[in-house]
């Protein structure tokens, strides 16, 4: 078993390079709700509720960058809200659109990023209507686009490279998976309600120890996120805690049916979520933990990826 001493020593466990490049990526939307994902894995996924879209926000995508190499990222777009009618509209929408620039920065010494260069620039593709320049899609239900850019990153991880392939077509299979999916969900809630933050660690330390790689973390680094990012209800500075039963989720499928987790069906976020409130805040904060499962070939257990 791990404990978060073992995490906190993980810098002792990763490779540092003389180049370690971050790769990111800014986007920009109108009218619309959209996944964005990377490599197959959701880099952002946004039901449109109010009108309101993206103006430029910064997404780090190392994460899911996983060896040097081509990278794909996909788009996928649905219908935003209208707000004159207080609903979605049943169709994209001549200004519905994406942008997407793709940038790569040095890491500092201090774990800053440097200079911003530009990678690759992409916008959702766009005809001439009366002079004006439209969405290509407008009128229909959705759209799904992809471009790639070349990442030159220094580390390869293989996790998913020997994991199994867990989407199948046989209903039997999908229900027992489904079963052992709630269960890892339930058995996670339950160390967070009533275990403690060691049992966390081990739960998560080989996840912690791929974020730390791909993202050159440093040991200060390391403690920080565990410390900060990892609210636990004995936190010192935490008054109340608590997460919500697993239930009225759906499941769904990433990395080419190698990565599964369960998402709420009425935001598609994540259906491990509750909430806290910090001893020096008067209200509480909603939280949902960001949970993906994978098994690991030869292994029969799920494991967090």
């Amino acid at each position: 078993m791990k404990t978060s001493q073992d995490i906190y020593t993980i810098e002792k466990e990763i490779k540092h390079f003389d180049s370690e490049p971050q790769y990111g990526a800014y986007i920009s939307t109108n009218n619309c709700s959209f996944d964005i994902l990377i490599n197959g894995m959701p880099v952002i996924k946004h039901m449109d509720t109010s009108g309101s879209g993206l103006s430029g926000s910064y997404f780090p995508l190392n994460w899911d960058i996983a060896k040097k190499g081509s990278q794909e990222i996909t788009i996928k777009l649905r219908p935003g809200f209208n707000q004159n009618t207080n609903v979605l509209n049943e169709t994209l929408q001549p200004n519905s659109e994406v942008q997407i620039k793709i940038v790569k920065s040095s890491t500092n010494k201090d774990g800053s990023l440097g200079d911003e260069e530009e990678v690759k620039n992409y916008m959702t593709p766009k005809k001439e209507f009366q002079n004006k320049q439209v969405a290509s899609y407008d009128g229909l239900k959705s759209f799904e686009d992809n471009f790639t850019f070349n990442a030159d990153v220094p580390y390869t991880i293989n996790t998913l490279e020997i994991a199994d392939v867990l989407l199948t077509k046989d209903e039997q299979k999908l229900k027992a998976l489904e079963r052992e999916v709630v269960a890892k969900y339930n058995e996670i809630r339950n160390v967070y309600m009533k275990g403690t933050k060691d049992e966390l660690a081990s739960l998560n330390y080989n996840k912690e120890k791929r974020v730390a790689q791909q993202l050159y973390f440093s040991d200060k680094e390391i403690k920080n996120r565990w410390d900060n990012d990892y609210q636990f209800r004995t936190d010192s500075n935490l008054e109340f805690f608590d997460l919500k039963p697993i239930e009225n989720y759906k499941m769904t499928f990433y990395a080419d049916g190698k990565i599964v987790c369960l998402e709420k069906i009425n935001n598609e976020k994540s259906a491990l979520w509750g909430g806290f409130k910090k001893k020096d805040k008067d209200v509480v904060t909603t939280t949902y933990i960001s949970l993906y499962l994978y098994r690991p070939k030869n292994s029969g257990k799920l494991e967090i990826y």
